[in-house]
């Protein structure tokens, strides 16, 4: 039997909070780009993949069926962009089946409607001129594609495929692993295996937003022993070429008008020691260590050199800002928290028009950070397995109380739930709690355009924006000289944005001189 003093230290030591090595990752990227963070030894052994965005990660961005010089647009459906982040991809070493068109023809951007289902995520290719210039969203909702098989399960003897057979059987991406549901009659027999295949989820997170802050945790495994250690951070860019680095890319002949040219300057990588002890430390870098492969074919990390931009925001090494004197930061903690994160509080939200959703909770300061994922269908997301299979949304960093959440493919006057679930510093996850919301119906009689407040702030969701949005829709076009006013701005902005978006120091100035006018006109709404 215990004694009252060997019972109180037995209580004491049950109720004392778990605590765990941790890292915390910063860094303020620019643009939309694809982003890899993982961990190595000093010996330049692979310890761990620490995050992967999850177009990489759960979309099967490097590692679908079709030519990766296929030109590019919105949400693309096809191509392998193995291009994408080669530096992380090569160095982890892990292999996986190649995905190739089911009919194999692998060159064909269309005419695979035997072999296509409806597709959860991706648009439809577009042409130059669908591609907005505030922003995009799919032309259509309703799109169908061929989800791919594993080329080692091709038929060669089909004349189609006997041009494969020379092709490399293995990728080092993983395919897609959003599938839930297969057509027997068009998709691959093992189309709803894929999400075995690909093991990513767990560390692929949402694109973090341009221009904000972006943090993660990491806890460092309990065998991780003490020593010295380097961070790797890889960031790629679509459409970001200059005078070295522009790349042609495959025009099928029978859609000639689909996709830009997509590929420009290759992943940029930087390097940040580390030192885990028993003192909590902060390091970080400036400078880039070098660069990926333009065309994904190897792992090699190329040294810095002239033909990668330096001096412009948002290309080359500008892909991330310039915070403080760092590009990249790693705070390391001995005795992070591992409390088992609260669950969501008072979560509610509020659609802003068919494609962007405000969601609204109670923040916690033991959370690290939320994720969103949303489904069609009232109640549709009711379990955990359910919430794996749903569309991810953008994950939420920061204490900010109400979030614009811009959702993909949505589809106007439907409903949705959406599930949110907080994290803790451990990468633990809470309960998982749901609202529904219904979008409202899609109105085309406006152009939704703020050029250069989107310009200033980086997205068309954010608060300042949606209030001037707001403004034009209710005080401007209801009159003749409005009216006159919004037609005027729409064809003279759209070229000082451009300029505006383009430099940080007129996107700062920009959004000083435009956030008291926000204010006059909310203050009078």
């Amino acid at each position: 039997m215990l004694s009252s003093t060997g019972l109180l230290l037995v209580l004491v030591a049950q109720s004392a909070p778990e605590t765990s090595r941790a890292l915390e990752i910063e860094m303020t990227p620019a643009g939309n780009p694809q982003i890899a963070i993982w961990l190595e030894d000093r010996d330049g052994n692979f310890v761990d993949t620490i995050m992967v965005t999850r177009l990489v990660g759960t979309f099967g961005l490097g590692n679908r069926p079709g030519r990766s010089d296929f030109g590019g647009s919105y949400l693309f459906p096809y191509g392998r962009r193995e291009m994408t982040l080669p530096v992380w991809a090569h160095r982890r070493g892990v292999e996986y089946d190649r995905f190739v068109f089911q009919d194999c023809k692998e060159s064909w951007l269309g005419w695979h409607e035997a072999t296509s289902s409806p597709e959860p995520f991706y648009c439809r290719p577009m042409t130059a001129t669908e591609m907005g210039v505030d922003a995009v969203s799919c032309p259509t909702t309703r799109f169908n594609t061929d989800k791919g098989m594993p080329l080692r399960d091709v038929n060669m003897n089909d004349p189609n495929c006997q041009e494969l057979a020379n092709h490399p059987r293995t990728s080092f991406y993983p395919p897609r692993n959003d599938i839930g549901t297969s057509e027997s009659l068009r998709d691959w027999s093992g189309v709803l295996t894929m999400r075995d295949i690909n093991e990513l989820d767990a560390v692929s997170r949402a694109t973090p937003r341009a221009n904000e802050r972006f943090r993660m945790t990491y806890a460092l495994p309990n065998a991780t022993a003490a020593g010295d250690y380097v961070v790797w951070v890889e960031v790629n860019q679509e459409y970001d070429t200059n005078a070295s680095h522009a790349y042609d890319y495959f025009v099928d002949p029978a859609l000639r008008d689909y996709g830009v040219p997509h590929v420009g300057q290759p992943s940029i990588v930087w390097q940040v020691p580390v030192t885990v002890t028993a003192s909590a430390a902060t390091f970080s870098t400036l400078d880039y260590a070098g660069y990926g492969s333009p065309d994904g074919s190897d792992g090699d990390l190329r040294p810095p050199d002239a033909t990668i931009t330096t001096d412009k925001e948002g290309s080359g090494t500008g892909r991330l800002h310039v915070a403080n004197d760092y590009r990249v930061q790693v705070r390391y903690s001995p005795n992070s928290s591992c409390l088992t994160p609260p669950t969501v509080n008072d979560l509610a939200a509020v659609a802003l028009d068919w494609q962007a959703v405000e969601i609204r909770f109670t923040t916690d300061d033991e959370v690290a950070r939320y994720e969103v994922r949303y489904q069609p269908g009232r109640d549709s997301i009711a379990n955990e397995d359910d919430f794996l299979l749903a569309v991810p949304g953008p994950d939420i960093d920061d204490a900010m109380t109400r979030q614009f959440l811009p959702l993909e493919s949505l589809q106007a006057d439907s409903l949705y739930t959406v599930a949110v679930r907080s994290y803790n510093l451990c990468g633990e996850p809470s309960d998982i709690q749901t609202v529904v919301v219904r979008t409202p119906e899609r109105i085309y009689a406006t152009v939704d355009a703020c050029f250069i407040a989107t310009a200033a702030y980086g997205s068309k969701y954010e608060g300042d924006v949606v209030t001037f949005r707001r403004f034009r829709d209710r005080a401007l076009l209801d009159n003749g000289p409005g009216r006159w006013f919004v037609e005027t701005y729409y064809d003279l902005s759209p070229p000082l944005a451009d300029v505006i978006r383009d430099h940080e120091h007129l996107r700062a100035a920009v959004r000083t001189v435009l956030a008291p006018v926000a204010d006059l006109i909310r203050a009078f709404e």
